[in-house]
């Protein structure tokens, strides 16, 4: 698929993506300002978050190459 032609924040993969990294970002901020947060929750929830971050990378990575 040529880039050039769709802008990639209109491809439907990279919008899922880039939501549920959103939606990941919006849970680490609720973990932040918790009293005592759950170590498990909070290194699960920053191991998926760099998960999609690196994903969203690649695919505009990907896109530039193109």
């Amino acid at each position: 698929m040529n880039t050039m032609q769709t802008t990639l924040g209109t491809q439907a993969e990279f919008r899922q993506t880039l939501d549920a990294l959103t939606n990941q970002l919006g849970n680490l901020m609720s973990i932040a300002y918790q009293r005592r947060p759950n170590r498990t929750e909070t290194l699960e929830a920053i191991s998926i978050a760099k998960h999609l971050l690196g994903k969203v990378g690649d695919q505009l990575d990907k896109a530039v190459q193109d």
